[in-house]
């Protein structure tokens, strides 16, 4: 990752920056000694969270309450982006929900399309057309997840989702670079969050490994710009590897569905 005052400025934006990863890319980022702009619907949780970094970390904040699933939340970002010139972007924010895709209502549909990817898409073209029009380099981390790449039954919609953040990322890391803008998706795997822990998953003989928020946002702002798509966790790499490199997809697929059957039973 660049060095502060360096080619990502001194101001980082975190949407959906309340809790759980994004808190984590808050901590750490603050500690680097960004100034944040934090966004996300939780108020309160955003604005305790703002008071610990600014006392902490001795950084400035800057707080945007608004649902990130509606029409005007990119643009509402970006007003803070140009008050702040601010050149740095980690696009935490998403809806999930664990259960059969036919169980989902109009509002679950509504909300993977918006948050996971309407306003996500018109934040980033925002967001790299400012720093292109003006001549200035910056970086942008979206957070993808490993069900993006392998999709498992319960999430279908999510990894849909999550895939769509993950081909996006692999067209512009090329072409943004040219402009002297880094990308990098950063695809998680099992992070202790509140969203994680409120699906309720059941573990029986093994439990898959859980990481860190900070830890997982800084092995991800370790990677930012050096490669398109990121796995923090050894072991999710390897996993990741086998799964992908040395068995069948479809015996892959089966074994990821297998897993979600004994985490969360008759949901999925």
């Amino acid at each position: 990752m660049k060095e502060v005052n360096g080619d990502y400025g001194t101001w980082a934006l975190v949407a959906g920056a309340a809790e759980g990863i994004g808190e984590g890319f808050c901590n750490v980022l603050a500690a680097k000694g960004f100034n944040i702009i934090l966004v996300d619907f939780n108020a309160l949780a955003m604005g305790e969270l703002a008071s610990k970094i600014r006392q902490e970390h001795h950084v400035e904040t800057m707080q945007i309450h608004l649902d990130l699933a509606s029409a005007e939340a990119a643009m509402d970002c970006m007003k803070a982006v140009t008050t702040a010139d601010c050149r740095l972007m980690v696009y935490v924010a998403a809806y999930s929900r664990v259960c059969r895709f036919t169980e989902l209502d109009q509002s679950d549909l509504d909300g993977f399309l918006s948050i996971n990817t309407r306003t996500l898409l018109h934040l980033l073209h925002g967001f790299s057309q400012r720093l292109i029009s003006q001549g200035k380099t910056g970086g942008i981390l979206l957070v993808s997840s490993l069900a993006g790449l392998i999709g498992p039954r319960g999430v279908a919609s999510y990894a849909a989702t999550k895939a769509f953040s993950i081909r996006l990322t692999e067209a512009l890391y090329d072409e943004l670079k040219d402009s002297g803008i880094d990308i990098t998706v950063c695809c998680m795997g099992t992070v202790s969050t509140p969203t994680y822990w409120k699906s309720k998953p059941s573990f029986e003989k093994m439990k898959p490994p859980v990481m860190q928020p900070a830890d997982a946002a800084r092995y991800a702002l370790s990677k930012l710009g050096s490669v398109p798509i990121c796995i923090p966790g050894f072991t999710n790499r390897l996993q990741y590897f086998v799964l992908m490199n040395l068995i069948p997809r479809r015996l892959a697929s089966r074994l990821v569905n297998n897993a979600m059957k004994k985490m969360y039973g008759r949901k999925t």
